[in-house]
């Protein structure tokens, strides 16, 4: 395995670390390939108070102002879904990611939990078709998500499906997921639904993201803050982050 693109022969290894501080509030750290974003959020009486984020690696120049957006969420109710994020903030002003971990970091805190530690770990895939623009639909592989240090949860997954094992088999990682882990109990959706990101964000090691100067080039649809229509432009590739 070299630097070369796609990917192939190794993985993905994308780790969040939630903690709660001694003075009420919790942090969290998100790493993978492309990113690496932290998030405070404070809290009093179960009500957010202030929520801040760090930048320490984003794939463009857009990136870190998206944090701003997760002020949205000072006055509400901590809750202890982690989607429930999207009920405070439109999830699309946001950097996905940020957005994903603040939702994490929330639940972490009304759950009362003091420590939490997910390691997700991707095996590349082969990519089988190009589609429209430079979307690609890829093969076999696994994925597994670690918590704490142990195994709790594997998929194994062709295209767009998970192929197995048990009752995960058939599920598709797009249409029908959120309706799914929203009618799962809380610990089984929010691993579920941090295994998925870490699948969707592996997709990434099949293409060079050097090869496009801004997010306009990149192609994508309007999916977060940086691609949105009035952000293309000004979003800049970090070259070589």
């Amino acid at each position: 395995m070299g630097d070369a693109y796609p990917r192939i022969g190794g993985r993905l290894r994308r780790v969040i670390d939630l903690r709660r501080e001694p003075d009420g509030a919790a942090v969290g750290w998100l790493e993978d390939d492309f990113h690496h974003f932290g998030v405070t959020i404070e809290q009093a009486s179960g009500v957010i108070t202030d929520v801040r984020v760090m930048t320490q690696r984003a794939p463009f120049t857009t990136c870190p102002a998206a944090g701003l957006g997760l002020k949205g969420m000072i006055g509400h109710s901590l809750a202890t879904r982690s989607t429930e994020v999207g009920r405070m903030v439109p999830m699309r002003q946001q950097c996905t990611h940020m957005f994903d971990l603040a939702g994490l970091v929330m639940a972490h805190l009304a759950a009362g939990r003091d420590h939490c530690r997910y390691e997700a770990i991707v095996e590349d895939r082969e990519i089988i078709a190009w589609e429209g623009g430079h979307r690609r639909l890829q093969g076999k592989g696994e994925a597994r998500l670690l918590r704490d240090g142990a195994e709790i949860l594997f998929w194994e997954i062709d295209r767009r499906v998970i192929t197995g094992p048990g009752d995960w088999a058939g599920q598709a990682l797009v249409e029908g997921f959120r309706e799914r882990t929203e009618a799962m109990d809380l610990e089984a959706a929010e691993d579920a639904t941090v295994l998925r990101r870490a699948v969707m964000v592996a997709a990434g090691r099949s293409l060079d993201p050097d090869l496009y100067p801004t997010a306009r080039d990149r192609g994508q649809s309007g999916v977060c803050y940086t691609f949105q229509e009035e952000n293309r432009d000004d979003g800049k590739r970090v070259f070589g982050s």
